[in-house]
């Protein structure tokens, strides 16, 4: 199946009733995460941030986006892999302009070259207390990564088309001396992306799968 990035970007932003949102994020859900209600969460005053699912085409003619694999400092989500992404600030105008800005920071590339397609479920991430806005982006042109240090250790490009076809695992992690089951993908290496960024993905695809008619 060849996928066009122009083509797939107006297929992407056609309205649809309803995203898959739970339905899709309970098949990544890790087992020990409830379904939370988000505008309860709301009123808690959660904090904000934004990631980007960031479309582009390579010098082959595929389509990739991005996954970064987060540096290890203190913190719930060391050494994880992630969307690139991070928390909302003062001077951005919108959740779209976090998630632009942070994934020019993370990357190292052109903001100009990036455009906001549409805008994913919101999660909210327990572990951090932050309720997460996603969006799908498209990037004209090649990017060349010139990934932030101080946050990225190293990106990951991932082929749209494989990840589409790909089936999520079931792998073994521990968490405070207990070893518990996570869906996730195993995405070279043994290499295993799992818990929101896998959930906010997993509805990325059954999104696709419903505007590609697979």
């Amino acid at each position: 199946m060849y996928l066009d990035l122009e083509e797939l970007k107006y297929l992407l932003a056609e309205s649809v009733e309803e995203l898959p949102s739970w339905e899709s994020h309970q098949k990544l859900s890790p087992p020990y995460r409830q379904k939370f209600d988000l505008e309860y969460v709301k009123r808690t005053n959660p904090r904000s941030a934004s990631v980007m699912i960031l479309l582009y085409q390579n010098e082959d003619g595929e389509i990739e986006f991005p996954v970064t694999m987060r540096v290890s400092y203190e913190g719930a989500h060391s050494h994880q892999f992630s969307l690139p992404g991070g928390q909302f600030e003062e001077q951005d105008i919108s959740f779209d302009e976090t998630a632009i800005r942070e994934t020019v920071e993370e990357l190292g590339v052109d903001y100009e070259n990036i455009e906001i397609v549409r805008q994913l479920s919101e999660m909210y991430i327990p572990p951090s207390n932050f309720l997460v806005y996603p969006y799908i982006g498209i990037y004209h042109g090649e990017p060349h990564f010139n990934p932030d240090e101080r946050e990225v250790q190293y990106v990951v490009p991932l082929n749209l088309e494989a990840f589409l076809n790909a089936d999520y695992e079931v792998f073994e992690r521990e968490f405070s001396g207990q070893v518990v089951e996570i869906p996730g993908y195993n995405i070279g290496d043994d290499e295993f992306l799992w818990g929101a960024t896998a959930m906010i993905l997993e509805e990325f695809k059954d999104y696709l799968k419903i505007v590609l008619n697979l």
